[in-house]
């Protein structure tokens, strides 16, 4: 898989989360609370999860910074792949640290998130621009 897809699909996940968050932050932490209680759910999305950045990566594994976008890219290609695997392993502990960090859904967590969904986007353009 390429960056660009790579990209999309990521941009895609943040805004589909991001836009719930930031429009209804109440109903979005009582929507997330529940699937976060469910420990298969849990591990099933970040089996999927891993199967993203593993296609990446056996296509190129290595960071470049050639070009700077290129190689953030590349670098949050390998943090997914290691954040996905603690998921699938640990996701209590992952939701508890995430809890602690975060609190409670905000509006502002909302925001976050549809603003990484956004630069994801202007980062497969930029991919794609370049090809």
């Amino acid at each position: 898989m390429d960056l660009v897809t790579f990209c999309l699909i990521v941009a895609v996940w943040q805004l589909m989360i991001g836009i719930p968050a930031l429009i209804h932050p109440a109903r979005f932490e009582k929507w997330f609370q529940a699937a976060r209680e469910q420990d298969l759910l849990m591990r099933v999305v970040g089996c999927l999860w891993v199967v993203v950045p593993v296609l990446v990566l056996f296509e190129d594994a290595s960071v470049k910074f050639d070009d700077v976008v290129e190689g953030v890219v590349q670098l949050m290609v390998w943090v997914t792949f290691i954040k996905c695997v603690i998921f699938c392993w640990w996701p209590q502990q992952l939701i508890d640290m995430r809890r602690k960090i975060y609190g409670e859904a905000k509006w502002w967590v909302g925001l976050l998130l549809c603003t990484f969904g956004g630069l994801f986007v202007a980062a497969a353009l930029h991919l794609r621009e370049i090809a």
